[in-house]
């Protein structure tokens, strides 16, 4: 069956999509990457991630790409590039938020746009792992601390915060509370031991329907690729949506085509047979 489609703007999640679990960009799927801005379709990275760590991982696979970072809070045009918007959450809600982690004992961090600081001990290597892979990158604008050491400058800067935790009930209560208390915030997450809090201004869709706008690129001809919730509001945007195969069931349910896994390089399968008209096994329509 002939999946190709017009497409314009692709736009990837990172973690769980175009990255493999080590983290990083297999250069098979950087050379199909390539090949499509080489027809003239624009590339964006679309992540939870700072937007210097996410931009380095462009870098090194010398790829031209917009950043969406933050979950949407923060863009740049280019890798490492001048913050073109950002999003920030209300002192008083971060405040409100912090207060209510800290009563419940919980590990989380505060990001700013260029920095972040986590709420106990956690050592750089926890950090590289859950946080940014590139924290501590020469060349990058990123300052991680711990033990919440400046974390009033951060709070005034504040685009999201990170919640950790194995304990499940909490994090619902954790949810509950930010959906309940602070209306200027959404609650999302991108992976299973985690919640995001950030700006209700803020998403990976949002921004990404901005950024289609700019270009005058309609939704019908953007591409997204994502596998986790904080994925959702820009695969339910774009006209092309592709769910990796280890996404969870609400990105599954939601995508029109289904592709690999992250670590089968899903996003160059699913570029190829959609953007290309290859048949490659594996990349299915679902409606």
């Amino acid at each position: 069956m002939n999946l190709q489609m017009p497409i314009r703007l692709i736009a990837t999640d990172m973690d769980g999509t175009l990255l493999t679990d080590e983290p990083l960009i297999l250069p098979e799927t950087a050379d199909v990457l390539r090949r499509a801005a080489e027809k003239g379709i624009v590339l964006s990275l679309a992540s939870g991630r700072l937007p210097d760590d996410a931009s380095f991982f462009a870098v090194d696979a010398k790829l031209p790409m917009h950043v969406i970072a933050l979950n949407g809070a923060v863009t740049l045009v280019k890798p490492l590039g001048d913050v073109q918007e950002a999003h920030h959450l209300p002192q008083p809600t971060v405040h409100r938020i912090t207060a209510r982690l800290d009563e419940a004992n919980v590990q989380y961090a505060v990001f700013g746009v260029h920095e972040v600081v986590a709420s106990d001990d956690m050592p750089l290597s926890r950090a590289q792992v859950v946080i940014g892979t590139f924290l501590n990158r020469a060349g990058g604008r990123t300052a991680f601390r711990n033990r919440k050491h400046g974390i009033d400058a951060v709070i005034q800067d504040c685009v999201k915060v990170v919640v950790f935790s194995q304990n499940l009930p909490l994090l619902d209560d954790l949810r509950a509370f930010v959906r309940d208390s602070c209306p200027d915030a959404d609650v999302t997450s991108s992976w299973w031991d985690n919640i995001e809090i950030v700006p209700r201004s803020a998403s990976k869709g949002s921004a990404l329907q901005t950024l289609a706008k700019s270009l005058n690129i309609p939704m019908d001809e953007v591409m997204v690729f994502g596998d986790s919730d904080n994925d959702l509001s820009m695969l339910k945007a774009a006209g092309v949506s592709v769910a990796m195969a280890n996404a969870n069931e609400r990105v599954r349910a939601s995508a029109r085509f289904e592709t690999l896994t992250n670590d089968a390089q899903g996003v160059a399968a699913a570029i190829r047979a959609i953007v290309f008209g290859e048949d490659v096994p594996g990349v299915i329509r679902k409606r």
